[in-house]
């Protein structure tokens, strides 16, 4: 979602009574983006619950207050459980209600998008996807591969190992090097446990779609499980919050 949109969205909630009263509001549901950080805990209940700064207070009280309630899986790493921070975005569709007034619905949550500079483009680091080869996009090839990324103490990409599939075949050759040659650069986070950093493997699925990205992207638990030295697994939210109010 482009972020000019996201932040048209904010200000217009950041004023309630005018959005539900102009005749100028929207007829039509619209999506906003709200982000988050929080510190998930070992028992899966989130603390330090921060939402986007640039969120009106009343977005933010109702983001604070929402995601407090949610439980998380929490994060392991060779059989111990870790307390762990997340930084997700919500998805919300603004909808207008009966008698004036406005409701938000959630759609999803994920993964926060890279920070924005002052001039509305992506900051920070970002892992850019691989280039989609011309070739295999004109014969129409698809698929989804899965790698084992050793990632060192420094956060940089080591040794990649294709997990998946097994069976490596010709057609789907060019997209096994596109594949790595974007991991090779993308920026990793230093990997820490207890305040140390560590060496560990990521398990990084790529997809390759014509389209658009395809929902039966694959559990990577199993592949994690393979590995003796895979990395923290990130928590992952229990509570069922796709179409319930915000």
């Amino acid at each position: 979602m482009p972020s000019s949109t996201s932040r048209a969205g904010w200000r217009r909630l950041g004023q309630p009574p005018a959005f539900a009263q102009t005749p100028a509001a929207p007829k039509v549901p619209t999506l906003i983006a709200l982000g988050f950080k929080a510190d998930i805990g070992v028992d899966g209940v989130p603390a330090n619950v921060t939402p986007d700064a640039s969120l009106p207070p009343a977005l933010q009280a109702m983001v604070r207050k929402r995601v407090s309630e949610w439980r998380y899986r929490p994060a392991t790493w060779q059989g111990r459980t870790l307390a762990r921070p997340v930084s997700q975005q919500i998805t919300a569709e603004v909808l207008q209600v009966a008698g004036g007034g406005f409701a938000m619905r959630i759609k999803e949550v994920g993964g926060a998008p890279p920070p924005m500079t002052a001039d509305g483009k992506p900051g920070g680091t970002m892992m850019v996807p691989p280039h989609y080869p011309l070739e295999s996009r004109k014969r129409g090839v698809e698929g989804t591969l899965v790698y084992a990324v050793r990632v060192d103490r420094k956060g940089a990409a080591g040794e990649i190992t294709l997990l998946s599939p097994e069976k490596l075949e010709r057609r789907m050759r060019p997209l096994d090097e596109a594949a790595r040659t974007a991991i090779q650069q993308w920026p990793f986070s230093v990997i820490e446990v207890d305040g140390v950093a560590i060496e560990c493997q990521a398990v990084i699925p790529m997809q390759f779609a014509l389209d658009r990205p395809k929902p039966d992207m694959p559990d990577l638990a199993p592949y994690r499980a393979r590995l003796g030295d895979a990395c923290p697994a990130s928590p992952a939210l229990l509570t069922p919050v796709a179409e319930t109010l915000l």
